[in-house]
């Protein structure tokens, strides 16, 4: 790691920590206070990934390889820290104007720093930093500051996040997701996972490629993506998990399927992907 890639990242760190500390509490009533007892912990999650293509925001960004995708996080007190990266086995790009090096790449790495606060019962928010240390064929890394905010239905939950670029590609990325866990009577702990995500995406620079076939370039605004995903959870240990998944992103207009092909390693506005995940939680 550089020693500017550590200076910012230390310096995102300071500025959630700051928020969170300056964050007002909600004021509970005396029915409604938490347990003063209730005890804090530390609590720290390993995984990886192996999935059949890279997928982010609907853009295919790998082709015909699989992808070992490994993360960690620890958290505290609402506090949370995390990293993740991936590593494309045998990366391969059609698009001529996404060239990469064939053969196997570690091609990103990110970090992430978050502080989350239930708000009332049920309803929790979140603002973070993520950076996004990037190699291949992207020319800048990217650094984006979020705010998030989700609701525990009794059916299902559902989540709101916004996403703003404040490095070299200055954009908006507003994502809205509805995830339900399904228990299963098979095995304890056991849960079939379902989640769908909307995604609009705002991109401010005029140098956005936005069709192939045309070379037009230009901004862009759109309803963008949407993901459909389903992952069977099956605890192995006290710890370990392994999810074998399915999912499937597909653009929402005719702009969105024009501006996905032309930044896609495989040149496709549509990808259906899967793969397992494991993963230790202590």
């Amino acid at each position: 790691m550089t020693r500017s890639l550590r200076n910012r990242i230390l310096i995102r760190a300071a500025l959630i920590c700051i928020a969170a500390f300056t964050w007002t509490p909600p004021v509970w009533a005396d029915d409604e206070k938490p347990a003063a007892s209730a005890e804090i912990k530390p609590a720290a999650t390993v995984s990886v990934d192996v999935l059949s293509q890279y997928i982010f925001r609907g853009l295919g960004l790998s082709k015909q390889s699989a992808v070992l995708q490994p993360s960690a996080t620890a958290g505290y007190a609402g506090f949370a820290v995390s990293i993740w990266g991936n590593f494309d086995t045998a990366q391969h790009s059609s698009n001529p104007l996404l060239p990469v090096r064939s053969g196997s790449k570690w091609n990103e790495t990110d970090f992430t720093f978050s502080y989350s606060r239930e708000l009332f019962k049920d309803f929790s928010a979140t603002v973070g930093n993520i950076y996004y240390s990037l190699s291949g064929p992207f020319l800048y890394d990217l650094d984006e500051l979020y705010l998030g905010f989700s609701y525990n239905f009794p059916w299902l939950t559902a989540a709101f996040a916004a996403y703003r670029e404040i490095s070299h590609s200055p954009g908006w990325w507003f994502q809205f997701d509805l995830t339900k866990s399904i228990p299963l009577p098979f095995h304890e702990g056991m849960s079939l996972d379902l989640g769908a995500s909307l995604g609009y995406q705002i991109l401010d620079a005029e140098d956005n490629l936005l069709n192939l076939d045309s070379m037009q370039f230009g901004t862009y605004s759109e309803f963008h993506s949407a993901t459909l995903s389903a992952g069977l959870k099956v605890p192995v240990h006290k710890y370990l998990t392994i999810t074998p998944k399915i999912g499937v992103a597909l653009p929402l207009t005719g702009a969105s399927s024009d501006f996905i092909k032309a930044n896609s390693f495989d040149c496709d506005s549509t990808h259906v992907f899967g793969g397992i995940n494991l993963s230790a939680s202590f």
